[in-house]
């Protein structure tokens, strides 16, 4: 008696053909609109700040003390730091994780970085500047 294998009638079925173009994958899933604070905006933003503060930083240490400079790197610096700590945050307090405990570090930070950028202000156009300020400092 000889062994007879069936064949499947899933293998005599030609395959159907797939229209060309573009093809959506995972369609079911809602696209959401862009944020300005996401993506690759909010990356050239983050790289441009950190871009900007090399030759501010370069100016003050071989020029010396000047109020142009001062104010961009009152400016700047917080704002630098500000989205660092903005990315920890995100990282380490995730908001589905920790809802409650993100929210109150994320107006923190904010509110911490309001505090340095009137600090700054108020060093740059009452006092001897932000540069004179940290190489007083500095010294002693």
């Amino acid at each position: 008696m000889a062994l007879r294998l069936a064949s499947s009638r899933v293998t005599s079925l030609t395959a159907l053909r797939q229209p060309t173009g573009a093809i959506l994958f995972h369609a079911a899933v809602a696209i959401h609109a862009t944020k300005k604070t996401e993506g690759s905006l909010h990356w050239d933003f983050e790289r441009a700040l950190s871009i900007a503060l090399v030759p501010l930083t370069a100016v003050q240490l071989v020029g010396g003390a000047s109020p142009a400079t001062d104010i961009l790197l009152g400016v700047v610096l917080p704002l630098h730091i500000h989205i660092g700590m903005d990315s920890v945050i995100t990282d380490y307090v995730a908001s589905r994780k920790y809802p409650t405990l993100n929210i109150l570090a994320v107006w923190g930070m904010r509110v911490a970085t309001l505090g340095v950028l009137v600090g700054c202000y108020s060093i740059n156009t009452s006092d001897v500047g932000l540069t004179e300020y940290v190489a007083r400092a500095w010294k002693a």
